[in-house]
């Protein structure tokens, strides 16, 4: 239950008793009940969630604890929300591959290869691969980031590919916590 007019118990947090519990959330203080304590005996699947959970926390501390890094979290906020909440949701989200344009590459040093991909925060770093036919890589580096938008990358091939426009290119994008998303696709 929110209390909005309510002078007495505006900014209160703690517990009164074993019956109610005062929190602050977005500006406004929060009644609720106490948390009740259960015994269980978790599955494998909530193990796992839970230590995601756990590492999600680490992450989110970390993260808030730079202050720069801290202001761009806080910057993407929605009212309501932390910089540790925003934080914790992109340990959870990795990063999409939208698009691979290969359609300039014909085995060429020199050529680029567009990527679009995109995070609910920021992609970090954007590796491409080029494997010849047999699989044996040709060459392999980091996509630069267009000045005008963070969706879109551009690796310039630094190899000529003796089989010429065909053979495999593999693309890795990843996020600040360490979210990491691949696409394989022929040449």
């Amino acid at each position: 239950m929110k209390q909005n007019r309510n002078s007495i118990m505006r900014g209160a947090s703690g517990a009164l008793g074993e019956e109610l519990v005062f929190r602050q959330r977005a500006g406004k203080t929060v009644i609720s009940l106490p948390p009740v304590p259960r015994e269980d005996n978790p599955t494998g699947d909530q193990v796992e969630v839970r230590s995601k959970f756990k590492e999600a926390n680490r992450y989110a501390k970390t993260a808030t604890a730079d202050p720069a890094l801290k202001v761009a979290y806080k910057a993407k906020a929605r009212p309501g929300m932390s910089a540790f909440n925003v934080a914790m949701v992109d340990f959870f989200k990795a990063p999409e591959i939208l698009e691979v344009d290969v359609t300039t590459y014909t085995g060429l040093s020199g050529e680029p290869i567009l990527i679009m991909a995109t995070d609910d925060f920021k992609v970090k770093s954007v590796k491409v691969s080029i494997l010849n036919i047999e699989g044996e890589e040709i060459e392999s580096g980091e996509a630069m980031a267009h000045p005008e938008s963070d969706d879109f990358w551009t690796y310039t091939t630094t190899a000529a590919n003796p089989d010429g426009a065909s053979g495999i290119i593999k693309v890795e994008v990843s996020d600040l916590p360490g979210n990491l998303t691949k696409r394989e696709l022929s040449l």
